[in-house]
């Protein structure tokens, strides 16, 4: 039932905590890391007024809503516990792009040399295209009964598409 309405339904539910949870985590807490003061033409939440740190906060109770949200909707599913696997995969791939980029760009070092094509390469690989593009079709096919270690093409080439839609969007 790949096309019925539970299927639908379900998928609506999961990508509300993708696109929405999970998403707004990362990026209010990149936005803290890397001081940023604007995203996407619009104040950081952090840099509104009486917000500050208490975004850390917050971003902690998106990331927790996801948990939540999954287990209300897909505990009795049999792709249950992969969904959590992947959720938390894909958590810490993002995390070690964000570790990557951090210690790359460290504030007051200007030390180009550090920095490569490959480097930049492996730092949106992890810290945009796993959570963007990836997570998205993994989730469904997971849904559809399929077993992730059988579609590693498909997961590469997301992850390329992931790398291209970003170096587009950053020039």
């Amino acid at each position: 039932m790949l096309l019925g309405g539970c299927f639908w339904a379900a998928g609506s539910k999961l990508h509300f905590s993708l696109k929405l949870q999970l998403q707004a985590y990362f990026l209010v807490h990149d936005d803290i890391m890397d001081g940023s003061h604007t995203r996407r033409g619009q104040p950081c939440w952090f840099r509104l007024p009486k917000v500050g740190l208490i975004a850390l906060n917050d971003g902690i109770i998106l990331r927790n809503h996801i948990a939540r949200i999954l287990k209300k909707h897909f505990r009795e599913k049999p792709y249950y516990v992969d969904l959590i696997d992947l959720f938390n995969e894909v958590e810490f791939q993002t995390a070690s792009g964000q570790m990557i980029d951090l210690i790359t760009t460290l504030e007051g070092e200007k030390d180009l040399s550090k920095y490569s094509l490959q480097l930049h390469r492996q730092i949106v690989q992890y810290k945009t295209a796993y959570y963007s593009f990836y997570l998205p079709v993994a989730c469904a096919l997971l849904m559809a009964g399929e077993n992730l270690d059988y579609h590693i093409d498909v997961k590469n080439v997301l992850i390329d598409m992931g790398i291209y839609f970003q170096v587009q969007v950053s020039c």
